[in-house]
């Protein structure tokens, strides 16, 4: 390849080398994120998702003068955006930046391939800082002294035709030359600017990817103290925005509507696959995407296929705008004895007892405990089968609640309900020889207690 043809491919963006010209192994790249999800519809509601207050708050708690995300849930919690980059799995396509002091703004960093997208304004997002590529590339990747700064390539100089452009090509335009301003030569540029213009070049901030203080020390910005702060971000989304409940009871409804019109669908011998397939295409119908579904066992149907009588664990889960939706039922074909009829009722019971029991104040522990005696209590069968509840808060992912501080490892904590959690209460129990049953709904923690985000109509689901 000649020399100009190679950075010809630069000035479109990073797609030639990558996100980053420091990339790290492949296997640091994937967040196992998928990317990318369907398109919004019209009405969807783009504003940024970040709980500004409660963010405030947490980073005074904890101490830190701002916060910086290269995990691409943190980054798109942030910044409201998937990068055209890391739908490559690219190891470092983005940044995100707030600072504690609410009058300084927020920052997102993103490749020059990205400013179509940005510059659409379909979404809310930070200001943004681009990055394109070192002029003299060799030059660079020959190493050196890496605290200077190469010279930035353009971004947003996009070649023009002799056709008049359209309204939007006008909107790029506009959009790229002003992001031109601000460029970096790589991301890791981008993101000392981003600190600086955020007021973060000295201070201690809050990382959810250890690399970052890797990247910063090895610039040269030794003003910065970076400490672990996946564990921050966790408490910061536990409690969601006005747009993010918009976004979960969206996927509350579709996730729960895609899994029974799935269950519609499926009869006497139908397999594993048979099932994900029609989950799948149910979900895309209603504009998600599927994710998983746990059915029979999580290992899959006993037998290989359904078959009569025998009680099916149901566990759903798709996806829209990276928001998960999560609900189960006990699913079983024909006429359910009167063992998983006594199961079910105790079942209902658990159910019922949690939603009477959530409230701001109330600690998980106390949650389970009242559940499972409940359940316990009610029922009847005589399988000596043993109940569970195990709550989990759902958002940007499956289970986005915090964990224990001060350990190299994940342990829970015994968390207290606050308004504007949302969540499940897992009750998954099984008998080998017999079958598993499961329940759980989205529900969102409000002033006074525990409402439903789709139609909490469990347990049972008769094929």
């Amino acid at each position: 390849m000649e020399r100009r043809d190679f950075f010809s491919m630069l000035a479109a963006g990073t797609g030639a080398l990558g996100g980053s010209l420091l990339d790290p192994s492949p296997a640091e790249a994937n967040w196992g994120m998928v990317a990318p999800g369907p398109v919004p519809p019209t009405g969807f509601d783009g504003r940024a998702l970040v709980n500004k207050a409660r963010a405030y708050e947490v980073m005074e708690r904890e101490g830190v003068d701002g916060i910086v995300a290269l995990n691409p849930v943190n980054v798109f919690y942030l910044g409201n955006y998937f990068s055209y980059e890391l739908q490559k799995l690219r190891a470092i396509p983005s940044f995100a930046v707030m600072p504690r002091d609410p009058n300084l703004p927020s920052f997102l960093v993103a490749a020059g391939t990205d400013l179509m997208f940005l510059a659409n304004g379909d979404r809310e997002v930070p200001e943004i800082v681009p990055y394109s590529f070192p002029v003299e590339l060799e030059k660079y990747l020959e190493g050196g002294d890496w605290s200077v700064e190469p010279k930035a390539g353009p971004v947003g100089a996009w070649p023009k035709g002799k056709n008049p452009l359209s309204e939007r090509e006008k909107v790029w335009v506009d959009f790229g030359a002003r992001a031109n301003e601000r460029r970096a030569a790589t991301p890791e540029w981008a993101l000392v600017r981003a600190l600086e213009l955020a007021g973060l070049s000295k201070g201690k901030i809050a990382v959810d990817d250890m690399r970052i203080a890797h990247v910063l020390d090895t610039l040269g910005r030794k003003g910065v103290t970076c400490v672990p702060g996946d564990n921050t971000f966790r408490k910061i989304r536990m409690v969601k925005s006005e747009v993010e409940l918009g976004h979960m009871r969206t996927i509350a409804r579709i996730n729960q509507d895609a899994c029974m019109a799935m269950l519609r669908q499926i009869g006497k011998g139908a397999t594993k696959d048979d099932i994900d397939e029609l989950f799948m295409a149910e979900a895309a119908k209603r504009g998600a995407k599927a994710m998983w579904i746990a059915t029979g066992t999580i290992g899959g149907l006993i037998h290989g296929e359904v078959v009569e009588g025998e009680p099916m664990m149901i566990d759903s889960v798709c996806q829209r705008n990276f928001y998960h939706g999560d609900f189960g039922r006990t699913a079983v074909l024909g006429e359910p004895t009167k063992e998983i009829k006594a199961c079910m009722a105790a079942m209902k019971i658990g159910m019922e007892t949690a939603r009477a029991t959530i409230k701001p104040g109330v600690k998980y522990s106390q949650l389970r405990k009242a559940v499972v005696e409940a359940q316990q209590k009610a029922y009847t069968g005589n399988s000596g089968i043993k109940f569970a509840a195990a709550p989990h808060t759902v958002g940007l992912q499956h289970t986005d609640q915090a964990y224990r501080d001060g350990l190299p490892f994940v342990v829970a904590e015994d968390h207290t309900f606050e308004e504007g959690m949302t969540l499940t209460v897992d009750q998954p129990t099984s008998l080998l020889g017999w079958g598993w049953i499961h329940c759980e709904d989205l529900l969102v923690v409000t002033k006074t207690g525990v409402e439903p985000l789709a139609t909490a109509d469990g347990p049972l689901v008769i094929l």
